[in-house]
């Protein structure tokens, strides 16, 4: 049997190649794809051209289902990831809104809404105008900073600065009070760094200190680009670092922010300004633009306010005025000058994240008109993409897997009935959103110029910005959406106890009314119970019915689930990419939900055969043998190092091998599935089970 190691499961990984190796022990059992051409069965075919039939499914399953994939597929320079089903959409989604754009920009005729997608992505494709306007754009932020004389000041003008884009010092979010889920609160937390976390600043790896050198360079250089002398830009650079390490030591660790409970304080806006009492926090407020709020805060971070406070009091006024012009800097220079956004793009894209290479000015263009009126492209975009017939499909995919999810309920024998009963009551209580939201937004309002980027964005930033705040205090809308319907993802919403997905991820290769129910039910089927057990992994379970953050277990049951949980996070810790450990404190829920997720999809899809009656083979594999490979194939993925390196340390998703081989060794049905022996690599004699 083979081991990790002897696969060359981090190599391949790490060095982004394909490690084409002779099966070990087990792979004899494994099934061998029918050789099927294009021309004789399409999906067939692309199923086996993405497979790599030489590694045994019972020994590495994800080399198994996504080998060729990986082996036949280049990362293009101007990505530093893509994914098989992920991408394919995406491009696809992506090319039906750029005809949209570029038909409106240049023949949009009396449509108002036409008119102004077509002049905002005209403006950000006008490159001339860009390089004639120079710096002048960020004259206006500049005089802004420039006017800062006291420390109060400076927090007003992070405010302003917050309510476009930028989030020194802190930022703050609209969203439901989680012990009042039908009203709106707002929330502040912990924010204000360049880098992607607080251990680029701290942590002292050859790595990390490398990455600080280049941040420090590429401030340098941005200073002087925007106005500085290099005397001048060198000083400031150093000042900025020294702040925003003094920041970063104050920051939670991310697996910290997870905690429901530890990150509900709410506060009245006088005991959150006493957390930080050397500065007026109500000027903040007035910078963005609304009063404080009678109802309070949420202070999702209280030690970072009470460190914040002592940082900014032992700052000098002329450092904190450097920091805000260099986060006004960092959020405008992608929409400035091709010298200006290139000297960014080669340290955020190519030292952090390892693209050599910038997408082209179009596809830019498109994800910022996106970004700015999403909803409005949307409404086209569904016209022309999403048929009701697929949404009905999926709708009775929904409906089989919530049924599976509480037919095995009395299955778990961690839970009691008492808690078994309510968490059916959770189930019954939640609601599905598919395709695209009933009302669109309406963006009439945004102002939009021709032939200034900068200030288009800082208006889109604004406008959207605003319509969150507006929100505090005031009820929750239940039907309104938190992703626009092209969007190629899916969302699990606590408080209001639901489950959406955008049109955008319903689409072949994840979903085609036409394809195998068993390749539905694998690809995008296992997202909807994702989503699903999300309401129950270890944040969502503390949410009750209602979407009220409070306890509903009994105290043995939550005691029990504990104990099963920390077997996943020590299962997922031992992993390896990259030259990093997973973090399985960060990455608990996403996995618990990857393992439920699976685990119920095979179910449903179990009941659906036992209605309808087994499948015809495809590519040589059974139906239940077709779900696990297209739930695979919906991760195979390719990344650069330095991409897989950020996000060990700031996703709370496992690396995409993890999350194909975690569900599937801890799944006995997989290894009844491919006859996989007691023991091998992908059916292990102790598995880890939640849900």
């Amino acid at each position: 049997m083979c081991t990790p190691d002897e696969r060359g499961m981090g190599a391949a990984m790490r060095n982004l190649t394909l490690l084409l190796l002779v099966a070990c022990k087990g792979a004899s059992k494994t099934p061998t794809p029918a050789p099927e051409t294009a021309a004789e069965n399409p999906v067939a075919a692309s199923v086996v051209a993405a497979m790599n039939p030489e590694v045994g499914a019972c020994d590495d399953f994800y080399e198994y289902a996504c080998g060729g994939w990986l082996a036949n597929t280049e990362l293009p320079p101007d990505r530093p990831n893509m994914t098989r089903s992920f991408t394919t959409i995406f491009d696809e989604n992506q090319a039906v809104i750029r005809r949209i754009l570029e038909e409106a920009s240049k023949d949009a005729g009396d449509d108002p809404v036409k008119q102004k997608l077509g002049t905002f992505f005209g403006t950000c494709m006008d490159e001339a105008a860009v390089e004639a306007a120079g710096t002048k754009p960020l004259e206006p932020l500049f005089a802004r900073i420039d006017g800062v004389k006291t420390r109060d000041d400076a927090l007003e003008v992070a405010g302003e600065l917050m309510s476009f884009g930028p989030n020194p010092f802190f930022s703050g979010g609209t969203w439901a009070d989680p012990k009042d889920p039908n009203t709106n609160i707002l929330s502040v937390m912990q924010e204000g760094l360049g880098l992607p976390d607080r251990s680029y600043y701290v942590d002292e790896t050859d790595e990390r200190k490398a990455v600080r050198a280049k941040y420090l360079e590429v401030m340098k250089d941005l200073f002087v680009l925007t106005g500085s002398t290099p005397e001048q830009a060198e000083k400031d650079a150093a000042a900025v670092m020294a702040f925003e390490t003094s920041l970063a030591k104050h920051h939670w660790e991310r697996a910290e922010l997870r905690d429901a409970e530890k990150t509900y304080n709410k506060m009245t806006v006088d005991e959150l300004n006493a957390l930080a009492p050397s500065v007026d926090l109500k000027r903040w407020f007035a910078g963005v633009g609304i009063e404080p709020p009678a109802g309070g805060v949420i202070v999702v971070t209280p030690s970072y306010f009470e460190g914040m406070d002592a940082v900014v009091k032992a700052t000098p006024v002329p450092v904190l005025k450097t920091y805000l012009r260099w986060h006004a800097i960092v959020w405008a220079s992608p929409f400035l000058t091709k010298a200006i956004d290139q000297r960014r793009f080669a340290f955020f894209g190519t030292a952090l994240s390892g693209t050599t290479e910038q997408e082209p000015r179009w596809k830019r263009c498109v994800n910022r008109t996106d970004d700015a009126m999403g909803e409005w492209l949307g409404k086209a975009y569904v016209q022309e993409r999403f048929a009701g017939e697929s949404k009905e499909v999926a709708e009775e995919m929904v409906a089989g897997i919530f049924a599976a999810f509480e037919k095995n309920l009395p299955n778990l024998a961690w839970m009691d009935e008492t808690t078994r009963g309510r968490a059916v009551e959770k189930a019954d209580a939640f609601r599905a959103k598919l395709g695209y939201p009933k009302t669109f937004r309406d963006y009439t309002e945004m102002e939009v110029v021709k032939g200034d980027l900068l200030a288009n964005m800082r208006s889109a930033g604004a406008f959207n910005a605003k319509h969150q705040l507006d929100k505090v205090g005031k009820p929750v809308d239940p039907d309104e959406w938190h992703m626009t319907p092209q969007m190629v993802n899916a969302y699990y919403n606590p408080t209001g106890n639901e489950i959406v997905f955008p049109a955008g991820i319903m689409q072949s290769p994840f979903f085609d009314k036409d394809f195998p129910r068993a390749m539905n039910f694998g690809a995008l089927g296992m997202v909807i119970g994702h989503e699903l057990t999300h309401g129950f992994d270890d944040e969502g379970r503390k949410y009750a019915p209602n979407g009220e953050l409070k306890e509903w277990w009994e105290p043995e049951a939550s005691e029990r689930f504990e104990e099963q949980a920390e077997c996943v996070v020590d299962q997922y810790s031992s992993w390896e990419i990259a030259g990093v450990n997973v973090n399985g404190k960060l990455t608990l829920g996403e996995n618990i939900a990857d393992l439920g997720g699976l685990k119920v999809a095979h179910l449903a899809y179990s009941d659906w055969v036992a209605e309808h009656g087994e499948e015809p083979k495809l590519a040589g594999l059974t139906g239940e043998q077709q779900l696990f490979v297209a739930f695979a194939q919906g991760w195979c993925t390719l990344a650069t190092e330095e991409l897989q390196r950020v996000r060990v340390a700031t996703d709370p998703h496992s690396p995409p091998k993890f999350r194909v081989n975690g569900p599937v060794m801890n799944l006995p049905a997989f290894a009844e599935a491919f006859g996989c022996e007691k023991g091998a690599p992908m059916a292990p004699a102790d598995r880890c089970e939640v849900w």
